[in-house]
């Protein structure tokens, strides 16, 4: 009886010990899925395309210095809407990029919602007459006039852009009014002055 008894007993034991291991073994594999579902969460995704560049482009520590660079900034965004076939919240995250140039009086005068209509609208217009931004440039040096506006830091400044319209190519001015807020160039005005007509060559050399 004893002999039986100790025979028992350490056959429970060593099934309470396999089945202790088929846990552990268990717990281990549930840690190691979930400690990867975790990685891949955290895990930080590098910017390939021009898109998911400019959104993740931190406008808060990394602001355009100077009205030349605020501008080289807005035609590289404005490029890449008017040129892409943009997803909703692309095309949000975008306009969110342009508004963060925008002076606190221009944002007042532009409500997000009215401003989103209005781009689209004018996206789907050009995209509509197969027209594309080919390139853009802004004045730099001497071209761009500064002056005080009522004890403001103001700057005068033209941006271009060359447009393939699919018979030929065209050159768009803007004329833009930058105001110093915070210690940042912001966007208070803008306005198209004219078009004339380009050559191809002119507009691949920008």
């Amino acid at each position: 009886m004893k002999a039986n008894f100790g025979e028992k007993t350490r056959k429970n034991i060593t099934a309470f010990s396999f089945i202790m291991c088929l846990v552990v073994v268990g717990a281990m594999g549930i840690y190691y899925q979930y400690m990867k579902r975790q990685q891949l969460q955290t895990e930080v995704h590098t910017p390939t395309t021009e898109v998911e560049k400019l959104i993740a482009k931190d406008l808060e520590v990394g602001y355009p210095e100077t009205p030349t660079e605020v501008m080289k900034l807005w035609g590289r965004i404005n490029q890449c809407i008017y040129n892409t076939a943009l997803d909703d919240e692309e095309f949000d995250a975008l306009l969110g990029q342009l508004r963060a140039m925008y002076s606190k009086e221009l944002l007042e005068q532009n409500p997000e919602n009215a401003h989103k209509n209005r781009l689209q609208e004018e996206v789907k217009e050009f995209q509509a007459d197969k027209n594309k931004i080919v390139s853009y440039s802004a004045e730099t040096g001497n071209g761009v006039k500064y002056k005080t506006i009522n004890n403001q830091e103001c700057a005068d400044i033209r941006i271009s852009y060359f447009i393939n319209n699919g018979s030929g190519y065209v050159k768009n001015f803007q004329d833009f009014i930058l105001v110093k807020e915070d210690g940042k160039w912001k966007i208070q005005g803008f306005k198209d002055v004219q078009t004339e007509k380009s050559t191809e060559k002119e507009a691949t050399s920008q």
